[in-house]
C-alpha cells in the first residue's frame, strides 16, 4: 500500500520541470569485442540502440550510469570517425577506452596494462635531413579524468606509457627502431590519436588504458592473433567497475532506490 504515491509522483514531476533527471553519461570506446562483451555483462540494455550513418552504438545501464559503446576501428581515422559519430550525438560526461598495443621499447612485456599519459600522431610531421619532425598537435597529453579512489584492481599502480599512433599496423623490426628512434614512444597503435583528437574537441575527459599484444616486429601479425584469441575482456570487465565506482549524478531518479521503485510499474 502506497498511500502517498500520488503526492510522491506530483514533487516529483514538478522538481523534473526544473532539474536533468538523466543519469550521468559514459562513451566506452573500444577496439576487441571482447571487451564489449564483458562490459555489456556487467550491466543491462539501458535502452534503443542508436543509429548512426553506418555505426550502431549499444545503450547500456550499469549502476546509476547511462553507457554508450562504441568500437573504435581500424586506424586513427575511422576512429576519429566512430567518435564523432557519439559524442555529435549524445553529450557525454566521461569516457574510457581499452585497447592493443604494440610494444617497441623492449621494456614492456606482453599482457602488461599501462595507462596512457601521451600520444604522438607519427605520421602528422615531415622527414628532414634531420630526421622526423613533428607538426603542431601531433603530441597530446593525457590527464587521468578518473579517481584513484575510483580504480579497479587492474588499472592500479599502472606504468604510464607513450604511444605512438597511425594508420599502420607496424609488423617490421625495421620500422619498429624507426619509430622508437623518432618517437621516443614505449608502444604503437592504430586508435588513439583519433580518439583523443575528437574527444578534446568536445571537452570531454578522456582516460586511456592500453595492454600488449604484440612486439611490433617481424612476428607481431601472428602474435596479434593468438592475442585476440586468448584475450578474455579483462578490460572491459575493469571499466565496468570503474563505472561502477563513479558518483552517482544526484539529479538522477537512479540514486534514489525509493523514488525508483515508487515509479516502477
Amino acid at each position: 500500500m502506497r498511500p502517498c504515491s500520488g503526492a510522491f509522483l506530483y514533487i516529483f514531476f514538478i522538481l523534473a520541470t526544473f532539474i536533468s533527471v538523466k543519469a550521468d553519461t559514459v562513451a566506452f570506446f573500444y577496439a576487441l569485442d571482447k571487451d564489449f562483451e564483458m562490459l555489456k555483462a556487467e550491466g543491462q540494455v539501458g535502452g534503443q540502440s542508436l543509429k548512426v550513418g553506418s555505426h550502431n552504438i549499444p545503450v547500456l545501464q550499469i549502476a546509476s550510469h547511462r553507457v554508450f559503446a562504441i568500437k573504435m576501428g581500424s586506424g586513427v581515422v575511422e576512429t576519429a570517425a566512430s567518435t564523432q559519430a557519439l559524442l555529435a550525438r549524445v553529450k557525454c560526461d566521461e569516457a574510457f577506452s581499452v585497447g592493443p598495443v604494440g610494444e617497441i621499447s623492449d621494456h614492456l612485456k606482453p599482457g602488461s596494462w599501462h595507462r596512457v599519459e601521451s600520444i604522438i600522431c607519427y605520421q602528422k610531421g615531415s622527414w628532414t635531413k634531420s630526421g622526423f619532425e613533428a607538426s603542431p598537435g601531433a603530441e597530446m597529453e593525457q590527464t587521468n579524468a578518473i579517481a584513484a579512489t575510483n580504480l579497479p584492481g587492474l588499472f592500479l599502480k599502472l606504468d604510464n606509457i607513450k604511444v605512438a599512433s597511425g594508420e599502420i599496423f607496424v609488423a617490421s623490426d625495421s620500422y619498429r627502431t624507426q619509430l622508437r628512434e623518432t618517437t621516443k614512444a614505449d608502444a604503437v597503435d592504430m586508435n588513439l590519436f583519433g580518439l583523443a583528437m575528437v574527444c578534446m574537441d568536445h571537452h570531454l575527459p578522456l582516460t586511456n588504458w592500453r595492454v600488449v599484444s604484440d612486439h611490433a616486429d617481424e612476428n607481431a601479425g601472428d602474435d596479434f592473433k593468438k592475442f585476440v584469441a586468448s584475450y578474455d575482456g579483462a578490460g572491459g570487465r575493469a571499466v565496468a567497475e570503474a563505472i561502477k565506482n563513479l558518483s552517482a549524478n544526484p539529479n538522477s531518479p537512479e540514486s534514489y532506490p525509493n523514488l525508483k521503485k515508487l515509479l516502477s510499474p
